[in-house]
């Protein structure tokens, strides 16, 4: 006879899914405001606005494949 699981394991995906999308949009955010504090037009800049774009479009993809 299987022992039955005391945690439902969707809630623990779910839990674990949250977690890695908060620590996702703190990084974009940090990035963000260093982005903010920049000069514009700059090569540094440039390059720090990639980053953005980039840890965005990460974040957007995780959200629609895990919502």
């Amino acid at each position: 006879m299987k022992k039955k699981r005391n945690v439902n394991q969707n809630k623990v995906r779910k839990n674990n899914h949250e977690e890695i999308f908060e620590s996702m949009v703190k990084e974009y955010q940090a990035a963000k405001t260093l982005l903010d504090s920049m000069d514009e037009g700059t090569d540094e800049q440039l390059k720090q606005q990639r980053l953005c774009d980039s840890l965005f479009a990460k974040a957007e993809k995780f959200f629609k494949q895990h919502n």
